[in-house]
């Protein structure tokens, strides 16, 4: 045996470790049942970066949507018809002044038409 050759490792053992992740802090089932759930409708020009835009809000807060559908069509103007991307969004886990702030935040992105907020 050389001693280039035994310098190589065996490339027939490759092994690979999985490392787990730590888990991220959840909110419980219990506490998302009594926390008031606000509902946002965005309605934009569509854009291939407005969907990560809208979500950022809600991720830099640490929190996951608790549903998102987002849809392209058309939308009717006084200029006559226009595509839109359509955004419902629905968040628990945040504060009414909270709450009002992202749905000002949401309206300030480039390209939103408007903005609609409720809660439930």
């Amino acid at each position: 045996m050389s001693a280039v050759s035994a310098a190589e490792p065996p490339t027939s053992s490759v092994s690979f470790r999985r490392f787990a992740a730590p888990e991220p802090a959840r909110a419980s089932v219990s506490s998302i049942g009594d926390a008031p759930v606000w509902c946002y409708g965005v309605s934009a020009d569509p854009s291939p970066g407005l969907l990560p835009r809208v979500l950022e809000y809600v991720a830099k807060r640490g929190l996951v949507p608790l549903t998102v559908h987002a849809s392209l069509g058309v939308e009717r103007e006084t200029q006559g018809v226009a595509e839109t991307l359509s955004v419902d969004l629905q968040v628990a886990g945040l504060d009414a002044d909270t709450a009002t702030h992202v749905g000002n935040c949401l309206g300030q992105i480039v390209g939103v038409r408007y903005v609609a907020m409720s809660r439930r």
